[in-house]
This record gives C-alpha cells, sequence and structure tokens, in this order.
C-alpha cells in the first residue's frame, strides 16, 4: 500500500528551493492549491510539490504567472485531444545526440520526468554507439 507523504511549509520550501513566502504568495493568487488543514496543523501533498516545480520551471523560462496558472489548472482537469491553438507556449527539451540527429521532448505532453528524459537519452546514446561499433566490425 502506497502512503501519501506529507510536508510542511519548511520541507516544501527545501524541496522546491523557494521562499515560504513565495509558496504562500502563489497559493494567495490560486496558482498552487491551498494546503489542508490550516495554521500549524497545515500540510501540503506531491500534488502541491508538483505544482510549486511547475511554476518555478515555466517560470524560469519567463512564462507569465497568469499562463502558469492556466498550465497548472488545465493539467488537474481530465485530459483531452491537445490541440494547438494561436497562443499555446510550450518549453520542449531539446537533446543534441549527434551531428544530425536531435531528440525534440515536450515533458508536459509526454508525461515524462526529467530523469525518465536522462534515462531515455542515455540508452539512445547507447544505441548509437552500438550501431557505430557494428557497423565499424561489419
Amino acid at each position: 500500500m502506497k502512503t501519501k507523504k506529507h510536508y510542511t511549509m519548511k520541507e516544501l520550501s527545501a524541496l522546491v528551493d523557494m521562499t515560504a513566502r513565495n509558496i504562500r504568495f502563489y497559493i494567495q493568487e490560486g496558482i498552487v492549491d491551498k494546503p489542508h488543514g490550516q495554521n500549524k496543523g497545515a500540510y501540503y501533498t506531491e500534488i502541491h510539490l508538483q505544482q510549486l516545480l511547475t511554476v518555478k520551471k515555466y517560470k524560469d523560462a519567463g512564462v507569465s504567472l497568469e499562463r502558469i496558472a492556466q498550465i497548472i489548472h488545465e493539467d488537474a482537469s481530465p485530459k483531452v485531444d491537445y490541440k494547438i491553438r494561436p497562443g499555446n507556449i510550450e518549453v520542449i527539451s531539446r537533446i543534441h545526440l549527434m551531428e544530425g540527429l536531435e531528440l525534440t521532448i515536450n515533458p508536459e505532453r509526454s508525461g515524462l520526468t526529467q530523469e525518465d528524459i536522462r534515462k531515455l537519452s542515455r540508452t539512445i546514446l547507447e544505441s548509437i554507439e552500438t550501431m557505430k561499433k557494428e557497423k565499424n566490425n561489419g
């Protein structure tokens, strides 16, 4: 049975490398969900952690807080066919594997974590090396 992890404000702040003041601001603005419980009994969950990591990622990419809020709350709603519309902003990971070969990933749409993407990149690079060795030996 999987137990849900609960975080205090201090723990959450350390995990996302963000001040408690900033976290409270994002909650007050409705970008991040309110904590469970109140006052000293308030706690945060994995959902809060993911929301704050999303805020940080898009804020670092220069996306407005208004759009970040939309992205977070779109993620919470049921998924429908993804349609690219004028004005959509996407953060894309582009990984140069070798001359003429790149891997382009939209982490939000793919559902892959950064660790998944690193693992995928390593696997592809290993496959490329194997192919080169086979080519040279054959």
